[in-house]
């Protein structure tokens, strides 16, 4: 039995598979964290990877572009008639948030459970946390990149929105630009707004839910859902004492009372929040306080599973 395992060691051969040692420069936490970044972007917008993995993403960005469009066209065509009260029914820089919303809700859904779930579902969760990079330095990575994408989402769109309308202006491309100066803060603390209050919910459903579609849906609906639960709230507001708290889970309000307020609309009553006595501040604590909450829980569900 010696001799046949000797002669069986004598037979094994080695074979090169061609691996080599890295000399390339140690980046150490940053630079594994800008890779976490640059793979969270490509993996949203489908780059290296099939067409089907592209459809909806572009889809979703081509729409939002298309709205630009459609919106220097319409601002354009009322430009040309007598009757100067149409042009202010077009949607601007404010009300493009709402114009857009829609698809901005869908694309926050699928780009938060794209950037979470596949490293779990993949097992490759292991490999990440073998190389100098903690728990928070990864969740930083999947935040910086979910910003990236929505952020962009949300500012390119504007972008060419502000330089079409400038275009139109009648008072010139650069006058117009000097003017609305304003609009260069208060769109971005607009969509920063927005940002913090899909990225709370997109990653806390992401976190507990290991198939993409279900955790989207899960998102939607729970957004959705919460406005019609405060909306039937206020409207029992006079029956019912102390419904007029239930307010506060319309979520999807607290961006755009946020915004009206960043916009210097001071007397925006539409909104579920505004209607039960709450001001603009309250719904800023309350999307800073689910931020607070949702990282909490999405720490604690990663440290249980590393």
């Amino acid at each position: 039995m010696a001799d046949a395992r000797e002669t069986g060691r004598d037979q094994a051969t080695i074979v090169d598979r061609g691996y080599r040692h890295y000399d390339g420069a140690r980046t150490g936490r940053r630079g594994a964290v800008r890779a976490i970044v640059r793979e969270g972007f490509r993996r949203v917008m489908g780059f290296r990877r099939k067409a089907k993995r592209k459809l909806l993403p572009w889809t979703l960005i081509v729409v939002a572009l298309a709205s630009v469009v459609i919106l220097v066209a319409i601002t354009w065509a009322t430009s040309q008639t007598p009757v100067e009260e149409l042009t202010e029914l077009v949607p601007r820089y404010r009300g493009y948030f709402d114009f857009i919303s829609v698809v901005a809700l869908l694309f926050a859904a699928y780009a938060g459970a794209q950037l979470l779930i596949p490293d779990r579902t993949d097992g490759v969760l292991n490999v990440y946390f073998s190389r100098p990079l903690a728990l928070r330095h990864y969740l930083i990575g999947k935040v910086l990149a979910y910003a990236t994408v929505i952020l962009s989402f949300w500012l390119m769109p504007q972008l060419l929105l502000h330089l079409g309308l400038a275009a139109l202006s009648r008072e010139g491309f650069l006058s117009y630009l000097g003017r609305t100066t304003d609009i260069l803060w208060q769109v971005p603390l607009a969509a920063l707004a927005y940002f913090v209050l899909h990225a709370s919910l997109s990653f806390l459903t992401a976190s507990f839910i290991n198939r993409v579609g279900a955790a989207a849906a899960a998102f939607l609906i729970g957004s959705l859902g919460l406005n019609l639960v405060a909306l039937f709230a206020q409207e029992a507001a006079d029956d019912t004492p102390g419904s007029r708290w239930a307010a506060l889970l319309a979520t999807e309000q607290h961006p755009r009372y946020v915004r009206d307020w960043i916009f210097g609309v001071h007397e925006s009553v539409e909104w579920i929040p505004a209607q039960a006595g709450f001001g603009p501040g309250v719904s800023l604590a309350v999307i800073v306080g689910l931020a607070v909450v949702s990282a909490a829980l999405v720490g604690w569900r990663y440290r249980r599973l590393t």
